[in-house]
């Protein structure tokens, strides 16, 4: 007898550890496995539109951190010469010291948490080695960049998890 854990008689499907094509692979779980071309297609369609998602969650929690990182006041300044005399509205920056019991520390914890989650589930699926999975990925995540990247507010991504 065996100490491995599962039934001699009972052979395990293996993982296919290489890059392929089809339609059989398990999705993230046991209960996603289409069965046919058309629900692959649709597993596909989804796993796109989570990649896509997964880049508006990034320049989401940017933005909240720009919002919540910096005030933002206006003033007035007149400005007097023998001519005339001209009033200035001017926007004035400062930055606001962040809390760790704050109510926006909690939301971008909350948020870091399911980014981090996304990020993992994502390249769980890429690791299926199913091209149209991998590609369905990256093309997503290339989508999301295109719809939402534009609004990032700094070049350097410092949020980067998987890629």
């Amino acid at each position: 007898m065996g100490t491995s854990g599962h039934d001699q008689g009972m052979m395990m499907p293996m993982m296919k550890m290489y890059f392929h094509c089809g339609y059989d692979d398990t999705i993230l779980f046991k209960g996603w496995k289409p069965s046919t071309e058309g629900a692959f297609v649709g597993a596909c369609f989804a796993v796109f539109v989570f990649a896509v998602l997964y880049e508006g969650l990034k320049v989401l929690r940017e933005q909240l951190l720009k919002k919540y990182s910096v005030s933002v006041g206006t003033g007035t300044k007149t400005f007097h010469n023998s001519y005339s005399s001209e009033t200035m509205v001017a926007e004035t920056y400062s930055t606001v010291q962040p809390r760790m019991l704050s109510g926006p520390h909690f939301l971008q914890t909350f948020l870091h948490i399911i980014q981090v989650l996304v990020s993992y589930l994502l390249m769980l699926i890429f690791m299926t080695f199913n091209v149209w999975l991998g590609l369905s990925v990256v093309l997503g995540a290339g989508v999301g960049y295109f719809l939402f990247g534009w609004k990032k507010a700094i070049v350097i991504d410092i949020n980067e998890h998987c890629h």
